[in-house]
This record gives C-alpha cells, structure tokens and sequence, in this order.
C-alpha cells in the first residue's frame, strides 16, 4: 500500500559524537514546555491571591512555590515507569504471563502511557502531600499544561516511527520511507497516523478547556431593536475548578485517546475493546461513579441535618407548650 504521505528523514541525529532520536529530543522538549507553563500558571494564581487585600484566609493558605514544582514533577517519574511497564504487561498478557521476569527488563519492550499518567498522577500526589503544597490549587495549574504536554509528546512520536496504527489505503495515512530505525513494525506500509491523531485531538481538548468558559460568556442583548453583543458576568464552573479541573481533564483526555485506540494495531480482548481501553473506560467510569456516591453522601447529610434540626425546632415547642401549660397551672392555683 503507498501511502500519500511519505515521511523521508532520518530519525536519529549526530551531534558531538553522540547520536540522539530525534523523538527523544522532542519528547523533552514537550515536557519541558509543560512544566514551564505549570510554572507560569502557578506564578500567577499566586499572584492573584496575594493581590486579594484583606483576605486573610488567603494568607493562611500555604503557597503555590514553583521551586515545589519540580521536585513533584521528579516524584511522578517513579510511579509513570512502574505503571507503564504494567500497563504494558496488560496489553502483551499471553506474553508477559509466560515470562514474567521480562516485565522487569527495561530493555524488553516498551511503556503503556495510560496507567503510567495514573501511577505518574499517584507519585506526583504524595510528594505533593510530603511537601505540605496546596494540591487541589496544583490540580488546578496542572491541568491543561498535563494536556499540552500529551498532546506535544504524541506529535514527537511521529519522529520515531512510534504509534503507527492500523495498516489503510487512504489518501491520509503515512509511512516512512528511510529505513529508520523506526519503531513500528512494517514502517514503510500505509498507516493511520493515529499517534497525530491522538495528539491533535488532545490539543483540541486543552483549547475547548481554555477557551470554552470565555465564549459560554458570550450573550446578544437587544436595546431599542438593536442587537448588541456583550459579555456576562464573569463566573467559575465547578467542574473546571481546583481538583475537579482536573478530573474533568482527565477524564476527557481518556474519553479521546480511547476513540483514537480504535485504529490502533492492539488485539482485542473484550468485544471491540482491548486491554489499554478497558482501563480508559474505567477512568470516567469510576469519576461518574465517585461523583455520584459524594452527590448522595452530601443530600443524605443535608437530610439529617434538616432532620436535626426539625427535631430540634420540635423539642423547642414541646418545651415551651409545657412551660406555658406549668405557668397556667401556677396562676389557676388559689391562694394560701
């Protein structure tokens, strides 16, 4: 199959004596960028809480340090490599069950990205916890760089060959011409793109997250039969807000990479579904279910609280009907 898009480079670079992949280089440069812009974000919330005069309570919070910023980001590597050998000990099962000293081989093989974000996300969390830092504030910050930075890493991917999806004859699908070394098998056969489409969908999440909340404030007002285009007021989602920010990135960053799963080369192991999907299908999943058991615990405490303090309101009124009945009996008394 000839594809239209002809990738011809090579995929390595010498510099110095030392050859590096191209994809590598790539890979650090995106992650680098995200860092920088958790930075840039976490400098400016802090901004704005320092400028809220009087609000003492603002004061008392502990501080978005950026010098936190890495050490939490040196405490979710951990965590990514162990997760992301399992990960990919999943979707190689048949494999890996056989030979299971291989899963702790890193030159065998490769990562899983999905559970290596959970288990990164897990490792990032305790340091956080360790270091006393605002984590529902550094949800917040990391929320849309943690998207850049997927989608960036997904695009420097087509560098190395890697991610290359299921073989097609369409008029966009891509090989690669040189004879590498490329990751994917068969590279010089016509392929989904799907490691760019993957990355452009992720993109396009973290700019609806950007610039949704800014256009839902867009409202047309008519004034003696003009029509007029204005702004509303401006105000916070609670889901894009603190933790919950990022919760819903997370969940729309599986909710995307599971539809670019589908022209993936993986088998499938439940129904159309293989084994890396099934555990991004368990991340909104379990949000839903999560969001849901909080909402019922909040309306039952609500209801007993109510229920508390109608009782209360009742003992109130019995207390008071029997001190009304005692002064009537004491002033119906005759007198010694």
């Amino acid at each position: 199959m000839l594809a239209v898009i002809r990738l011809d480079f090579d995929p390595t670079v010498t510099w110095l004596g030392l050859t590096v992949r191209l994809e590598t280089l790539a890979i650090a440069a995106a992650l680098f960028v995200a860092i920088t812009l958790a930075g840039i974000g976490a400098g400016r919330m802090q901004s704005r809480l320092d400028r809220s005069d009087g609000n003492e309570d603002a004061e008392a919070l502990p501080r978005l340090r950026r010098d936190d910023l890495i050490l939490i980001a040196f405490g979710a590597v951990p965590g990514a490599v162990l997760g992301g050998r399992l990960g990919y000990g999943l979707i190689h099962f048949d494999y890996y069950s056989a030979n299971p000293a291989a899963l702790a081989d890193p030159g065998q093989g490769s990562f899983a990205l999905t559970l290596g974000v959970l288990f990164g996300l897990l490792g990032a969390l305790g340091v956080a916890r360790l270091l006393a830092a605002p984590i529902g504030r550094w949800l917040h910050v990391a929320s849309v760089p943690l998207l850049i930075g997927l989608g960036l890493s997904k695009f420097a991917m087509m560098l190395g060959g890697a991610g290359q999806g299921s073989y097609s004859d369409a008029s966009w699908t891509t090989s690669y011409v040189r004879p590498g070394p490329w990751e994917s098998v068969n590279p010089g056969l016509s392929a989904v793109p799907s490691q760019a489409l993957e990355g452009g969908l992720v993109l396009l999440v973290a700019l609806l997250i950007l610039v949704g909340p800014v256009f839902a404030r867009f409202r047309l007002r008519c004034w003696r039969r003009i029509v007029r285009p204005g702004w509303a007021a401006r105000g916070d989602w609670a889901a894009l807000r603190g933790a919950s920010r990022f919760v819903t990135v997370l969940c729309l960053w599986a909710i995307v990479r599971l539809l670019a799963a589908f022209t993936w080369r993986d088998a499938q192991v439940l129904g159309p579904f293989g084994a890396e999907q099934l555990v991004l299908l368990a991340i909104p999943g379990t949000s839903v279910v999560l969001f849901g058991a909080n909402r019922l615990s909040r309306r039952l405490r609500a209801m007993r609280e109510r229920r508390k303090a109608a009782q209360s309101a009742l003992a109130r009124v019995r207390a008071r009907a029997v001190e009304k009945t005692a002064a009537e009996a004491v002033k119906s008394r005759p007198d010694a």
